[in-house]
């Protein structure tokens, strides 16, 4: 599992009560066999890209926390098969979104919407656009959801595995969501990733963002083979739930 980043306040000379300096962040740890994309820096922060209005700001605490849009931060290097795993929170009935499977947007951040695929965060709203859904295309399993998602003010672990043309939603651990995309318009064989900066008002923070592409040779791949009965669980959690060609998603640790 991933630590989050430490964060330590600087020493100030000054008496002035003025604005409070940054935060130092120190980056996190992560899980072997993943690459982190924002580790609570500013540094890795500075590495994505901001398309449309708004931002993602990096706070005391060294999280990052959506404000103004509709904007996307987007990652700029193309994955293929990976396993993307991140942390979010919501303070109340926030709106936020993870982006799968698009091209490059350049400024446009509607490139991601029309082009590619949104894991929805939204507490209300309909079945197809509430949080774990693929927005607008399938909802989640609303029971398991629920039992699964941790309320507002609280943190959720989400890993979103994406193996053309599969996109499975775990939810803290739990399955919540197995989509197979069919649009001729959208393309799963490679994309970009990003974090959705909703609108004004709806601040979600979030932390940890990870990647793992997949290595069909190596362990623990979405191509492995389905594992024996005495395997399915894993670390005390719901038994695996398979895909119907057999292929089963990444392990967490």
């Amino acid at each position: 599992m991933a630590s989050s980043a430490a964060c330590t306040d600087p020493d100030h000379e000054s008496s002035e009560p003025a604005s409070p300096a940054p935060a130092v962040c120190e980056p996190g740890e992560v899980e072997e066999g993943y690459t982190a994309l924002f580790d609570g820096t500013q540094a890795s922060l500075d590495a994505w890209n901001q398309a449309g209005p708004g931002s993602v700001e990096l706070q005391e605490d060294c999280t990052a926390l959506t404000t103004g849009g509709m904007g996307l931060l987007w990652f700029p290097e193309e994955f293929e098969s990976y396993s993307l795993r991140l942390d979010w929170m919501m303070a109340g009935d926030d709106n936020s979104g993870v982006f799968v499977g698009f091209p490059d947007p350049a400024d446009d951040p509607w490139i991601a919407v029309n082009e590619g695929y949104e894991i929805q965060i939204d507490a209300t709203d309909e079945r197809d656009r509430t949080t774990g859904a693929i927005y607008t295309f399938q909802g989640a399993d609303e029971e398991t959801r629920d039992e699964a998602l941790n309320p507002p003010g609280e943190w959720n672990a989400v890993e979103i595995v994406v193996d053309d043309p599969i996109i499975e939603v775990y939810l803290n651990d739990v399955l919540v969501n197995s989509f197979e995309s069919t649009d001729p318009a959208r393309d799963l064989s490679s994309g970009y990733i990003g974090l959705q900066n909703h609108g004004d008002g709806d601040d979600v923070s979030f932390r940890n963002v990870r990647i793992a592409e997949n290595d069909d040779d190596g362990p623990g791949t979405v191509g492995e083979p389905r594992p024996s009965d005495g395997e399915q669980a894993r670390s005390g959690l719901a038994e695996i739930a398979y895909r119907s060609d057999g292929r089963w998603p990444m392990p967490r640790v």
